[in-house]
């Protein structure tokens, strides 16, 4: 189903009203100096408490120091045996990628993630956006990452370009709800129909994508607007 005007202008009136002013939305850091914690932090993010997530980042930091490209994560995991002893050792997180039984860890994910990312040359964030800037929905590494286990939607690989630092939204859960919330609960939002809402509003706005879904994302889970 095609993204009308006037969802566009019933999501612009809703976040002119409900998010405050848009020149103090904050557009998220990311870590443009790290694929590493680009995807460690992708992968752990859905499903997870945020802080859950920073955790297990900063321990990565903390055990890695400055090993930060796809590379670097991949032998990190090689290092202590397997994914598993990553989680354990490393992460200290042995979540699973979904609730069904057998479900892989995502350390498990993570690990093929920076395969995928060394298989096709990429150790960096500027070697990812180089190779994902012109066409970041259609590209070999979104092509690569959306048949690893559990990754079908794309949600983390959307996020994974925002933490990058290219103009995107990750169309979790609470990205939903908040589109539920302003256009109507019965309102159909796939992740790609939710995208493209997120994205052309915030083209109608003038405003980062990435700073309005940082705000959308604040407001539907009930934190404060400004840290």
């Amino acid at each position: 189903m095609a993204v009308t005007a006037e969802e566009i202008k019933t999501l612009v009136e809703y976040c002119e009203t409900h998010l405050g002013d848009p020149t103090l939305w904050k557009t998220p850091d990311g870590y443009p100096h790290s694929l590493a914690l680009c995807i460690i932090d992708s992968i752990y993010s859905t499903g997870s408490h945020y802080s859950s997530v920073v955790n297990v980042v900063e321990r990565y930091k903390k055990a890695g120091g400055e090993r930060h490209g796809a590379r670097d994560l991949a032998e990190s995991i090689r290092g202590k045996g397997d994914a598993r002893a990553w989680a354990t050792t490393v992460a200290q997180n042995l979540k699973p990628a979904h609730t069904r039984p057998g479900a892989p860890l995502k350390a498990e994910i993570i690990e093929q993630a920076a395969d995928l990312m060394v298989h096709l040359g990429i150790d960096t964030v500027p070697d990812l956006v180089d190779r994902v800037r012109e066409k970041p929905l259609d590209n070999c590494v979104v092509r690569g990452w959306k048949p690893l286990p559990s990754q079908s939607s794309g949600v983390t690989y959307s996020y994974l370009l925002i933490l990058a630092g290219l103009p995107s939204v990750k169309p979790d859960r609470m990205i939903l709800r908040f589109l539920a919330n302003a256009l109507g609960e019965a309102t159909e939002l796939s992740v790609t129909r939710a995208r493209d809402l997120m994205t052309q509003t915030a083209k109608a706005m003038d405003v980062d994508p990435r700073a309005l879904d940082h705000i959308a994302w604040r407001a539907a889970s009930g934190r404060e607007l400004v840290d």
